[in-house]
C-alpha cells in the first residue's frame, strides 16, 4: 500500500467468562480499513492466563471457535473471508463485532490512522493483549504516555499551542511535565502522568513519589511559573494516574496528589485512551 495515513478501525477481542462479574481478558485484535478493503486480526496462542481465569474452560473447543473468528476477520485470498464489497462498508466492523455477545465479545470500535497495517496491527496486539498474557508485565509511566501519544497523533494536527515533554524552572531546578495544550476556551491545561502499577511491596514508594510531585506542583503555583511561561493566569494543572491495585499506600498517594492538582484515576488502557481523546476534543484547532 502507499505510504499514506489511512483512517482505520480496530476492536479488541475479549474472553468473558461471566457477564455478571464484568470481568474479561483481552485475547485478540482486529484491524479494518474500509478505504483499502483490508481486514486482519491477531489472536493469542497463549491460553495459560485464560485457563487460570476460568478453570472450567474447554481450551480445545475455544481454539476451534477462535479459528472461526479468524476466518470472519481476515482476508487471506479472493475466496475466503468477507467480500470486498463488505469490506468497503465503513460500518462493517461495528456490525460484524456486535453479534458476539456471549463468552467472546468485542470492545467498542476505535479509530486509528495507519500507513502500515500489519505493523500497526501487531503494535495494537502488543498494547492490548501482550499485557494480559505476560504475567509479570506492568504498565509503566512511559507505556501510559505511549498509549496517549498514539491517540493524540492519530486525531490531531498538533496546532493550537500543543507541547510535549517540556521543562519548567522552579527556582534552581527544572521539572519536566508531559503535555500542555490550549483549549477551545483559551485556557492552558498541563498534564503530568503517573503509573502506580506496583506490586504490594513496591506500592510503599507511591506516597513518597506523590509527596515529591505535590511539592513540585505547589512550587509551580506559588512562584507563578506556569502563568509566566504561558502568558496567562488561566492554567489548570492535571494529573493522570494509572492504578492497577488500589492498596492502602496507593490510596494515600492519590490523596496527597489531590491536594495540589486535579487528578484523574484510570484503571485500564481504554480509560487512558478516553482521557487522551478528551484532550484532543478540548484542543484549540484540534483536527478531529
Amino acid at each position: 500500500m502507499e505510504n499514506t495515513n489511512t483512517l482505520c478501525k480496530y476492536a479488541v477481542l475479549r474472553y468473558v467468562p461471566d457477564d455478571i462479574r464484568e470481568e474479561f481478558i483481552n485475547i485478540g485484535v482486529v484491524l479494518h480499513s474500509p478505504q483499502e478493503k483490508f481486514i486482519d486480526c491477531i489472536i493469542t496462542n497463549n491460553f495459560s492466563r485464560v485457563s487460570t481465569f476460568d478453570d472450567e474452560i474447554d481450551i480445545p473447543f475455544l481454539k476451534i471457535v477462535l479459528s472461526g473468528v479468524k476466518d470472519d476477520f481476515s482476508k487471506s485470498s479472493m475466496v475466503s473471508g468477507p467480500s470486498f464489497e463488505e469490506l468497503a462498508d465503513v460500518n462493517y466492523l461495528e456490525r460484524s463485532t456486535s453479534i458476539y455477545v456471549n463468552q467472546l465479545q468485542f470492545s467498542k470500535v476505535h479509530l486509528i490512522r495507519s500507513n502500515d497495517f500489519e505493523a500497526d496491527l501487531l503494535n495494537l496486539f502488543k498494547t492490548y493483549v501482550h499485557f494480559e498474557v505476560q504475567k509479570k508485565a506492568r504498565l509503566t509511566e512511559q507505556e501510559v504516555k505511549s498509549i496517549m501519544n498514539r491517540v493524540i497523533r492519530n486525531k490531531t494536527n498538533f496546532e493550537g499551542g500543543f507541547e510535549r515533554n517540556f521543562k519548567v524552572d522552579i527556582g534552581p531546578e527544572q521539572i519536566e511535565l508531559d503535555y500542555a495544550y490550549e483549549t477551545n476556551t483559551n485556557r492552558m491545561k498541563i498534564v503530568k502522568t503517573f503509573s502506580f502499577d506496583y506490586t504490594q511491596r513496591g506500592s510503599k514508594q507511591a506516597p513518597q513519589v506523590a509527596k515529591e510531585w505535590a511539592y513540585n506542583f505547589n512550587r509551580l503555583k506559588f512562584k507563578s511559573n506556569l502563568e509566566n511561561k504561558f502568558k496567562t493566569n488561566d492554567v489548570d494543572l492535571l494529573t493522570l494516574i494509572y492504578v492497577k491495585d488500589l492498596t492502602k499506600n496507593i490510596k494515600l498517594a492519590l490523596e496527597i496528589l489531590k491536594e495540589e492538582a486535579k487528578t484523574f484515576e484510570v484503571h485500564n488502557e481504554y480509560q487512558i485512551e478516553d482521557f487522551a481523546d478528551q484532550m484532543v476534543q478540548e484542543m484549540k484547532n484540534g483536527d478531529t
